[in-house]
Order: C-alpha cells, then structure tokens, then sequence
C-alpha cells in the first residue's frame, strides 16, 4: 500500500476537548498501519500540552511548536520534512472529527483510481448530526466567498453520481499528492487560517489537475459556525488577497463593481454585528505597499504555474452564496439574484 501521512494540529487545550474520540478513531483504522503515520503539530507548545498529547495518542509524532503558526504554517511544518521522503500521500484531518474505519482507505483508493487528481475530499457529514452533510466539496463565489455544498441536506438523499465539480477541498478531510504539493508549493503561510484551502486548490487546479471526492471516505465533523473579529478579519483580508494574487487583471476589472458594492453592504454587516474593528484592520492591511509588493510577487510565480485559463476557472465559480449558515433575506431575494445575473453575463466575457 502508498506510504500515507495524516497531519493534525493542536493549539492550547484543542486536543483534550476533541483528541480521545479522533485519535480512537484513527486507530480503527482498516488501512495497514506500517503504511500510515500520524504527525501532530502542537502550536503554542507548553510542557503540558506535549505530554498531555504523548500519552493520549502515543503513536503520533509530537512536533512542537514554540509558535502558534495557525493552521497554514502549522500544517507547512510537517509537509516541508515529508517533501523528499518515501510517503506518497499527505493527509490533513481536522482534530475535532472522528472517522469511519474505511475513511483513509477510500481517500486512497480514490486517489489511486484518479491519475489527474491534485487533491481528494472526503465525504464529511455533521456530529452529532450524523445523517447530514456538512460538505461534499467546496463551492467558490466569483468575490472570494466560499462555503460548503450540501450544508445541512440529509446524507440519505446524497446522490454522488449527479455533483458537478466543486471548486476546493476543504482541508478538515483532504488528501494531497505529495508531488503535486512539490509541483504547485505548500500553503501561504501569511493566511494563518481561513481560504488556505482555497488558496491551496485553485493553484492545483489552475495546474491542471483535478479536485475529487471520496464518497465512501466518510468523516463527522464537530462544525460549530462562529465569527469573532480576529476570524472576520482573517476571512475578509485573505478573501481579497487570493483574488488578487490568483485572477488575471482583466477579472478583477470585470468583478470590480460588485466587489466595491459588496464592500459597501460588508462594512454596514461589520457595524451591525461589531466586527467593524476587524474591517478596519484589512482596509489598513492594504494600505502597507510592503504588502503589494508581496502580493504582487506572489501573483507572478502563481502565473508561471498555471495552465488553465481563467475562462476556464470561470465555469467552476458560481454566482451565489448558499450557506444556511449566514441565509437571510436581503441575500437570498436581493444580493443573490443580482449578482448571479451579473456573474453570467461578464464571466462569457472573459477570454483569457
């Protein structure tokens, strides 16, 4: 069997609310065991927290972490070691989920069966709700939204014969092939957390490759939908830089209008619910030019890579948000349906 590793991250007392149950769950695993290797990155590493995860999941690979890097560096650290080694696949799972015993046996068979995937999804369903979809892939909006397909349907209706394909993995369940990470780089450190899924996916597909979905790889996500100014900040100013870095000025030239007009409404949903601090700080981001210069950087070794077009990218990016989650009036009779009629008419335009 393909040599398979899984990477989680800790931070804090994460690992004594969700270890016990996912580290069991591993365990069960039906996939050989001397083929898969478990890393755990313990960001903000105290002596406490490194022997609480040695003794609660001993046949893990304890890295600490003297640095809380967040999600995208933390996950960086172990894939940077793995790069020239042996294993052929990375997995990063999500530390607050538990697995089927089949889960990374499907993840692999998929990516085995699958000579063009650059990455692989698991199917997560809710916990406790476990017979309803948290997502079967992952959709992305042409203004940098994404949000999870399938959200809250029930998993007895899924149907996966009939799911056109989706835009990125979402990194609480996803298989990489190692060279393809070699191919395309690891995530951007800089996005700490939030969109470096989706950063990570459109690089890989802009590369060619295809994004898959494991049906039978099934995991239960402990998803708990929250916004603190930290995380709407982190969402918003990452949000605006991977448009920026991975679409061709003549998209953001195209989108440019409804990108200011939903910045307008965002700053007003930002006041309302007292996050207007976090807007603030992305405003003051991008007016650092240190801060253009590296996006702009960015930008041109992302456009070395690439071999779809945007035309191309453009016929898997939707025009509506459909996320029960942040469902309200004035997006689903207003919002919505303005700006998918403006996304199907500029995206025919757009030829390069």
């Amino acid at each position: 069997m393909s040599k398979v590793a899984v990477i989680l991250i800790n931070y804090k007392d994460y690992a004594k609310k969700y270890l016990p149950e996912c580290i069991e769950s591993l365990r069960k695993q039906n996939y050989p065991k001397e083929d898969f290797k478990i890393f755990i990155v313990d960001n903000a590493t105290s002596r406490e927290t490194e022997e609480y995860l040695k003794n609660t999941a001993s046949e893990a690979e304890i890295i600490p972490n003297e640095k809380n890097d967040g999600f995208a560096e933390g996950n960086n650290i172990v894939m940077r070691r793995l790069m020239d080694s042996d294993f052929k696949y990375i997995v990063l799972f999500n530390m607050d989920t538990v697995a089927e015993p089949s889960w990374l046996l499907e993840l692999v068979k998929k990516a085995e069966e699958n000579s063009t995937a650059g990455a692989v999804q698991s199917l997560i369903l809710l916990h406790p709700e476990t017979k309803k979809i948290n997502s079967t892939g992952n959709l992305f909006h042409f203004l940098g939204f994404g949000f999870c397909r399938g959200y809250g349907e029930e998993a007895i209706n899924f149907k996966p014969e009939n799911l056109q394909p989706f835009f990125y993995v979402s990194g609480a369940s996803a298989l990489f092939p190692v060279k393809v990470l070699k191919e395309v780089g690891l995530f951007d450190p800089l996005f700490f957390m939030y969109h470096e899924d989706t950063d990570l996916s459109w690089r890989i597909r802009q590369a060619g490759y295809d994004l898959v979905l494991a049906d039978k790889s099934i995991m239960y996500h402990k998803y708990q939908f929250s916004r603190s100014v930290l995380q709407f900040y982190y969402m918003e100013r990452n949000r605006m830089i991977m448009l920026f870095e991975n679409f061709r000025l003549g998209t953001l030239l195209l989108i440019l209008l409804p990108f200011l007009v939903m910045e307008v409404g965002l700053f007003g949903y930002a006041i309302l619910k007292g996050l207007a601090k976090g807007k603030i700080k992305v405003y003051g981001y991008f007016l650092n030019y240190k801060n253009w210069i590296r996006m702009i950087k960015n930008k041109k070794e992302k456009m070395k890579l690439r071999k779809v077009s945007d035309r191309e990218m453009a016929k898997l990016i939707v025009g509506k948000v459909e996320f029960q989650e942040i469902a309200n009036p004035v997006l689903n009779y207003l919002v919505n349906p303005v700006f998918n009629f403006y996304w199907k008419i500029v995206r025919s335009f757009i030829f390069w």
